[in-house]
């Protein structure tokens, strides 16, 4: 997900347009569909100002993620909102990593949907090409989000977007080779002594030695990505070279050497030694448990990432939500077809078929697989990936982290790669 990123230069003026919000509530939505003040005026100031809408449209069209188990989700909750309404919802599968270039061609002519899915890390390049404005939500349809995934589809300072589900990544470990997990990622070092013996691929502890995941080595010592204000990122401010960051930099070319993780690690090499019960931790995302569960079974455990520098340890938090598209004839339809997606019994749902992390509060509660425990738990300390278009040049500390666990000088490392980021970020003219 993390290096789908795609920069996009050219900049699509978008036309702001108003809707008039219907007179009336889709059952079991929570009156999502009202979008109304307490005068009974529609409450849509910043979307789509301009358009009147006073009839239900026959039809709405949606652009779901290609993913089987998402597209049947959203096919079967389509159904529900078509049985309550009789607005027939048209769902076209298209690959979330496409949809952005694909909306930025067919919107405009007039061929895009009304509303269309993306993670909230391309949510700076949508707003940039104008291709969704922001939505105004009551505070009742606020509360249906967390206010992690609320604050994840803000983009200088406004909501874009209705979350869907929220994704990190957290350790998994095999409870037959170990007892009881490190405190610290730092302790995991004296686990290693015990149960690594690289000659026979056994690990004591395996993470894929990138930015994406040594996220918290940065942080923790005191870098960061950008500097905030105001709830605005400054990509002018770097604090990816910074005496923290060096700090931390250097603490974790020493944590792969002690834990014998090999500078070359993959994921798709780590996910079978784990599976081969070779490996006692590893970290990885959501997306790795239908696996890990099905070959280990009762053995496989998970738990928030150990900490850090004697602190918890954060984790980039994606969250993927539905956008309305800017060029919808019909945003107040739209904006109540989207709550209806994303209320609580939607989100339970949506859970069941994909086993995603809902965004709906209530529906989190309602998870009763304890493996999905340590995920919530890391949530709590997670921090949203950056949704600023600058964010993709910052990919460029993947060649970073290659360079540093291989023994270069962190600080010479971080400076030039932090000049490239500067310089890519200059040259896109953002």
């Amino acid at each position: 997900m993390k290096k789908t990123l795609m920069w996009m230069m050219t900049v699509v003026v978008a036309i702001a347009l108003t809707a008039c919000a219907p007179d009336r509530e889709v059952p079991g939505s929570n009156n999502a569909g009202s979008g109304e003040n307490s005068n009974g005026t529609a409450n849509n100031e910043g979307q789509n100002q301009g358009k009147t809408e006073t009839e239900k449209p026959d039809k709405l069209v949606v652009w779901s993620n290609d993913d089987p188990n998402q597209l049947a989700a959203v096919e079967q909750l389509a159904q529900g909102y078509t049985q309550a309404t009789g607005i027939t919802v048209e769902i076209v599968p298209v690959s979330g990593s496409e949809q952005v270039q694909k909306l930025a061609l067919a919107a405009p002519a007039g061929n895009g949907p009304d509303l269309f899915y993306q993670p909230q890390d391309r949510l700076g390049d949508i707003v940039v090409q104008g291709l969704a404005d922001p939505v105004a939500l009551s505070e009742q349809e606020q509360a249906q989000y967390s206010e992690a995934a609320l604050n994840a589809v803000q983009y200088e300072g406004e909501t874009y977007g209705f979350p869907i589900s929220v994704e990190t990544y957290a350790v998994y470990y095999n409870k037959a080779l170990v007892d009881q997990l490190p405190a610290s990622l730092e302790e995991v070092a004296a686990l290693s002594a015990e149960l690594t013996d690289a000659a026979n691929d056994k690990y004591a502890f395996l993470m894929v030695p990138d930015f994406y995941y040594s996220i918290p080595f940065i942080t923790n010592y005191g870098g960061y990505i950008f500097g905030e204000a105001d709830g605005k990122y400054d990509p002018s401010d770097l604090g990816l070279n910074n005496e923290g960051a060096v700090q931390g930099m250097t603490a974790y070319a020493q944590f792969v050497k002690d834990t014998g993780i090999p500078a070359t690690m993959t994921i798709d090499v780590m996910d079978t030694l784990f599976l081969e019960g070779k490996v006692g931790i590893v970290m990885n995302g959501l997306w790795a448990m239908k696996n890990y569960a099905d070959k280990l079974g009762d053995q496989l455990g998970t738990a928030s990432i150990p900490t850090v520098n004697g602190k918890a340890a954060p984790s980039f938090v994606g969250v993927k939500s539905w956008f309305i598209s800017s060029y919808s004839e019909h945003p107040t339809w739209a904006k109540e077809l989207a709550l209806y997606l994303t209320n609580a019994d939607s989100s339970n749902l949506y859970y069941a078929k994909t086993g995603e992390i809902p965004a709906s509060p209530d529906a989190q509660q309602a998870i009763d697989n304890e493996l999905y425990s340590g995920f919530v738990d890391q949530i709590e300390s997670g921090m949203p990936m950056p949704n600023i278009p600058e964010m993709s040049a910052v990919w460029n500390m993947d060649s970073a982290i290659d360079f540093i666990v291989q023994g270069d000088n962190p600080q010479e490392v971080l400076d030039e790669t932090t000049q490239q980021i500067k310089d890519q970020i200059a040259a896109s003219g953002q």
